[in-house]
């Protein structure tokens, strides 16, 4: 009766020329989000640490605070912005591709960089070519734990959003130490050199899974799917381009639209710290250490929402809520900044408030309200809006601080900014319920194996 099944099973195999089906939380997984988390640490310890660069290259190229704060804010915003066109890349050419593709990109952006003339040159060699191969690692490394897992999902999500925090620690005296031995340009190529890195790492992103916990009959249902697929099955998963339906979802909108506000003031502090701080008569040295703190509670923040959102009992929108609420209050408690002891306090609190807002906002987009079709276009096209605005949000501060001269009045903004995004998820707190998709833990079907049931989740004040 399955002799079909084994033929299909068996050409599949053949014209896969071996590759091997990977199951779902599985020792591979872990593998996996490991290697996804080592490259979104590479990835985003470069670029969020760009304030280390920032005074260096300012001096440099003798250009004001708002022109060099575009060239760090511009790529941040890339890597979000370019997320609905690196999803359709996740689509149609695959995770392990496109995360490859990401890191030649990255590498050779951060290679022709070096040899800039201008700082011109470096809004498209750094801005633009790091951060579209930055959008390409994002999306796939976060597309592809979130497929490799079933139960495990919110604590790797968790592990792999805290891949930041790592990047922040280790990356920033990484190239404050290239920078006091070499110049900036010896500094970029050797940074180069290091993200070369994750070409290797996205090799084990295999993009056959089959779930471990369904039966035979079921795997080798998929297999047979598979091979339509290949065949060219017009309707298959892998040539839809991106679903524009995640915006008749609730939830998918207002945390969007928080996230979008609130990343208007989220990197201002990060880009400008360096430079803030040397203003408070302290060394570029000690201040590229605060990034260390950073790191350390960003990490903490994250792995931490990921433990926190795996709890049925809690509510991912007040975890996010409240990484909101410190993100505003570390900003206020900047603007109050007299010495390197205030600088210290901020750092740990602002990187506490960044793992915890924007790691529930990607638990939240990968596992919690959205069937699982629509994760990698929600991702992408939530990217695009709160991405456009981490562009403008450091430029206008450097414009300010130029003008003014100090800048306690662009960190009030970044604040009043922040606050206003903490408030807006009361309008699903308020509301009489979410859908979550994920583990149902009381239902019979869990027993067979089915974990993508839509779960009504109440929600009261």
């Amino acid at each position: 009766m399955h002799e079909p099944n084994k033929s299909a099973v068996s050409l599949l195999t053949e014209e896969n020329r071996g590759m091997c089906r990977k199951e779902t939380d599985s020792p591979w997984s872990w593998l996996v989000c490991f290697c996804a988390t080592v490259m979104i640490a590479l990835m985003f310890g470069i670029s969020l640490n760009f304030g280390v660069l920032f005074p260096v290259l300012m001096d440099y190229f003798q250009e004001s605070r708002e022109k060099t704060a575009w060239v760090g804010s511009v790529g941040i915003a890339l890597i979000f912005v370019l997320g609905p066109l690196t999803s359709m890349l996740v689509n149609r050419l695959g995770y392990r591709l496109t995360a490859i593709l990401g890191g030649l990109l990255g590498s050779t952006g951060l290679l022709i960089s070096s040899f800039a003339s201008s700082i011109y040159v470096i809004y498209g060699t750094y801005s633009v070519l790091f951060g579209f191969g930055g959008s390409c690692i994002f999306v796939s490394s976060y597309v592809v734990t979130s497929q490799y897992f079933e139960r495990n999902r919110s604590i790797a999500t968790g592990i792999l959003a805290s891949g930041t925090g790592l990047g922040v620690l280790g990356m920033a005296p990484v190239l404050q130490g290239l920078l006091d031995s070499f110049d900036w340009r010896k500094t970029y190529r050797l940074t180069a050199a290091i993200y070369s890195a994750v070409c290797v790492l996205g090799l084990t992103f295999s993009p056959v899974l089959v779930n471990k916990e369904k039966s035979a009959t079921e795997k080798e249902n998929e297999v047979l799917e598979d091979l339509n697929e290949e065949k060219g099955n017009k309707i298959g998963k892998s040539n839809k381009w991106i679903d524009f339906s995640v915006f008749k979802e609730k939830v998918f909108v207002v945390l969007t639209l928080s996230m979008s506000v609130a990343f208007i003031g989220h990197h201002i502090p990060r880009l400008h710290l360096v430079r803030f701080s040397e203003d408070l008569h302290v060394s570029a040295d000690a201040a590229s250490r605060l990034f260390i703190y950073i790191g350390i509670t960003t990490f903490l923040g994250r792995l931490l929402s990921g433990i926190l959102c795996n709890i049925p009992a809690v509510n991912p929108v007040y975890v996010f809520m409240v990484g909101l609420a410190l993100d505003g209050s570390s900003v206020v408690l900047l603007t109050q900044a007299k010495d390197y002891g205030y600088l210290i306090a901020f750092s740990l609190l602002y990187g506490l408030a960044d793992g915890f807002e924007i790691g529930t906002f990607n638990i939240c987009m990968m596992n919690n309200y959205l069937e699982p079709r629509k994760r990698a276009s929600a991702f992408g096209l939530s990217a695009i809006f709160y991405g456009t605005m981490t562009a403008a949000g450091p430029p206008l501060a450097g414009f300010m601080t130029d003008h003014l001269h100090t800048y306690v009045p662009s960190f009030i903004m970044a604040a009043v900014v922040e606050f206003t995004a903490a408030a807006l998820p009361l309008i699903l707190v308020c509301g009489k319920k979410q859908v979550k998709y994920g583990l149902n833990e009381h239902s019979e079907r869990e027993d067979r194996g089915e974990h993508l049931r839509p779960v009504v989740w109440e929600t009261t004040l």
